[in-house]
């Protein structure tokens, strides 16, 4: 885990669209918080990604092309104009949207860089002991654009985000861990890794959690709506799964901090989908 990895931008989004068209059922929009960076320096990671891609399931040298966003209103913008068919998204968007857009989970990513498995409220007031001792304090996280999935799948239906926090949404969690520290909020919430690096910026020693997560679901790979064909969709499963196994595909996931592209685990899925509720 290195020092950077509490700085993130707010739910960047790659969107990859046909050259000189409308997004159609092959093209693909990636929404991954923790790969941070800018447009400029993404661009080389995004075109040999999507020059492999293209090779390895089959579809013309060429025929996507990349954007980088870095604001959920943007994303849920684009994606609504543009219609991409294939989606990498980070969980809260993909519950939000699920019916929505009608996503169809085919694969899962798993890293360790990407992937979050369970999130703390992070507090420093000894005072502070529970969720409840929270009761209309400032809690400063990455996902108060996502207060249900913040209350139902992170916080397990203890509370309602919106109305029992003072909520404001940080484009870096290292922001919330300064905030804690000064005193400019009362809570964050953290990952393993970001709380455990917290601990080592001066003030942070004494910063604790007084909520820890369920498991929480992976990032998926999905599919907009039917319009992939079965023979496309099938390829794409085939070539994801195997490309970081390879040669030039595991470099190509190792520069994106991807481990590898797994099957979907359904249970994860079905037990974050019943806390979430329909």
């Amino acid at each position: 885990m290195r020092t950077r990895d509490l700085v993130r931008i707010v739910a960047p989004v790659l969107l990859l669209a046909a050259p000189g068209a409308l997004a159609g059922p092959r093209d693909v929009a990636v929404n991954v918080t923790r790969l941070g960076g800018d447009s400029a320096s993404a661009q080389p990671f995004i075109d040999e990604f999507l020059r492999y891609v293209e090779s390895a399931v089959g579809w013309p040298a060429a025929s996507t092309k990349g954007s980088f966003l870095v604001s959920k209103k943007e994303a849920l913008a684009f994606i609504a104009g543009n219609k991409p068919g294939i989606g990498i998204v980070e969980p809260p968007l993909y519950f939000e949207m699920r019916k929505a857009w009608n996503l169809r989970p085919i694969l899962q990513v798993e890293s360790d860089d990407l992937v979050v498995k369970r999130l703390h409220v992070v507090v420093k007031d000894p005072g502070l002991k529970t969720l409840a001792d929270l009761k209309g304090r400032r809690l400063w996280t990455l996902l108060a654009d996502y207060p249900t999935y913040l209350s139902k799948v992170v916080l397990a239906g203890q509370v309602d985000a919106s109305t029992h926090f003072a909520l404001k949404q940080v484009g870096q969690a290292l922001k919330g861990v300064r905030g804690v520290i000064r005193g400019d909020c009362d809570a964050a919430v953290l990952d393993d890794e970001q709380l455990a690096e917290a601990r080592k910026i001066t003030g942070g020693q004494d910063l604790r959690a007084v909520f820890t997560s369920p498991a929480l679901p992976p990032i998926p790979v999905v599919l907009f709506g039917a319009g992939l064909p079965e023979a496309d969709r099938d390829a794409l499963v085939k070539g994801m799964t195997a490309m970081c196994g390879t040669g030039k595909g595991g470099e190509i996931c190792g520069r994106m901090h991807i481990g590898r592209f797994v099957p979907v685990d359904t249970t994860i899925f079905a037990d974050a989908q019943k806390r979430y509720g329909e």
